[in-house]
């Protein structure tokens, strides 16, 4: 038995409801794109897909010495954007600051995972909050010109104060997501 799991840092009810207001602008452009839900947004470290249940403990023990190992910190969700780019995007994105304490973070977390035996990721980490998947092109260039209005703007400032593992369920009407184990940063 396999558990689909990931690392990431949680939203606050603050930068979650103008996410959601986002969203909803977005969602009104009927483009042919699979959108987030507000309450599983969140800022991915490390995405580990299938785990061997018998897995998950020395998982939660490798990240709970990284938690440890690092204070909380303040990050800031700015600007909007898609990968490749706008103008064809596979995926949209609202920004998060490339802040040393998170890619750092995100760098130790990549660093324990793969002393696990978890590939590690083959391009450099953008931090980001994935908003939605693009299925086809129809209607992508009301979109992008709902994100290109939100370029600049700031969407709030998160405290991190844990890292949570989740586990991922995929269902018909999307994926389900529930904490495994939050692990609070230390007092450093």
């Amino acid at each position: 038995m396999s558990i689909r799991s990931f690392i990431a840092l949680e939203l606050n009810d603050e930068v979650r409801a103008k996410l959601a207001d986002l969203l909803t602008a977005l969602r009104q452009k009927n483009a042919v794109v699979k959108w987030v839900e507000p309450e599983n947004l969140h800022l991915t470290l490390k995405f580990l897909g299938e785990v061997p249940e018998g897995q998950i403990a020395k998982v939660k023990t490798a990240l709970q010495w990284v938690a440890q190992s690092l204070a909380a910190f303040e990050f800031r969700v700015k600007g909007t954007g898609g990968f490749p780019d706008l103008r064809r995007p596979r995926v949209l994105w609202v920004g998060v600051d490339a802040i040393p304490p998170l890619m750092q973070l995100q760098g130790l977390v990549e660093t324990a995972m793969e002393q696990l035996g978890f590939a590690p990721e083959g391009r450099a980490y953008h931090p980001h909050i994935t908003i939605g998947r693009v299925k086809a092109p129809t209607n992508i260039n009301k979109v992008a010109a709902v994100m290109n209005q939100h370029k600049d703007t700031v969407f709030g400032t998160v405290s991190a104060t844990h890292l949570t593992l989740f586990r991922s369920d995929l269902s018909r009407e999307g994926p389900n997501y529930t904490p495994l184990v939050q692990l609070p940063f230390g007092q450093k």
